[in-house]
């Protein structure tokens, strides 16, 4: 299989480590693989089919964030390919210096070592990955483990520098994009397709707050399509939007609340990491991402039963904490 619905699975399976690379919608040989070892961790049936059952437990809230000792020690079985080649296993002053070197080249190109590669992992090196495990949000142990090697692998392959992100954030005073929230009784249930997307325009305005981190953002439409293609509008908005989501592109679904041009405040869902081509010049951000909206659960099923599901969850979870009901 190929398409936008593999490419939304291979992302996930990332996002959870078990799959390393880029997700390019193509079902191949690593992608089976990498099914297989979410099944086994999760208790499937180890087919490599992504079947139902697979996909609830996928998008759904309950896999399992740490594998069985044995899924951990057959993980380079799993992901053969990527800057560490599947290797995620701790790297310490016993590892041999090949690995070591790979992994001091890579904190060097990321701007968190400086000199040269030289195989030993001593008290500088060290630091370096305290240093790239504070950026990440991981803990800050110095141990170069299986989490902090696939962030630093992602960091690697997209040329995240340091200074790229978190001397910008650094900078950023504190009360910047903090508001208020909206008023609960303003807030709609407003569907997509019926309610939204008709009043919509390419190029309009819209705002999204957070509540988890009581910060708001502007955004620009760019496209419409099944869901809402949008760019910040100024690096201001890129700051201050990679901050509620912990300094850090990723693809993680964050409910918010959306405030449409037209002055309706309504709950949507947002990540945070740029695809395709941009159109705003300057905005610190090359390319455009995803707002969804509440669509139609059986719809939404049909037409984007992966990474479209996801996000109506992340939707209708947040209007439940909002009025206690949840939307089915």
């Amino acid at each position: 299989m190929h398409g936008p619905d593999v490419q939304e699975m291979q992302i996930l399976l990332i996002e959870k480590g078990f799959l390393t690379g880029e997700a390019d919608g193509a079902f191949g040989k690593e992608t089976e693989k990498a099914v297989k070892a979410f099944q086994k961790a999760n208790g499937l049936k180890v087919d490599g089919l992504a079947g139902s059952k697979t996909l609830d437990k996928l998008y759904g809230i309950s896999w399992e964030k740490q594998e069985p000792a044995e899924i951990k020690r057959d993980y380079a079985q799993v992901n053969n390919y990527g800057y560490f080649s599947g290797d995620y296993s701790v790297i310490d002053e016993t590892t041999d210096r090949r690995r070591v070197r790979k992994l001091q080249q890579a904190l060097i190109k990321l701007e968190y070592l400086k000199g040269e590669a030289d195989g030993e992992y001593g008290t500088v090196t060290r630091k370096a990955v305290k240093d790239f495990q504070k950026a990440v949000k991981l803990k800050t142990d110095g141990i170069p483990g299986r989490l902090t090697l696939q962030a630093l692998e992602q960091a690697y392959q997209k040329g995240e520098k340091k200074n790229d992100i978190q001397r910008a954030l650094e900078k950023l005073p504190g009360e910047t994009g903090r508001m208020n929230a909206p008023d609960k009784s303003s807030i709609e249930l407003l569907y997509w397709f019926e309610d939204i997307k008709p009043r919509l325009r390419n190029g309009n305005r819209i705002r999204v707050y957070d509540p988890a981190s009581s910060t708001a953002w502007d955004l620009q439409v760019y496209g419409l399509g099944r869901h809402c293609n949008c760019e910040p509008l100024t690096a201001e908005d890129t700051l201050i939007m990679l901050r509620a989501f912990g300094g850090k592109y990723t693809w993680n679904q964050k409910g918010v609340y959306v405030l449409l041009p037209d002055g309706r405040w309504t709950v949507g869902a947002i990540h945070d990491v740029p695809q395709g081509t941009g159109k705003i010049q300057g905005n610190s951000f090359d390319g455009y991402l995803g707002l969804h909206f509440m669509r139609k659960w059986d719809e939404c099923a049909e037409k984007d039963p992966l990474y479209g599901i996801s996000n109506q969850q992340t939707i209708r979870q947040l209007w439940k904490s909002l009025t206690g009901v949840y939307v089915r």
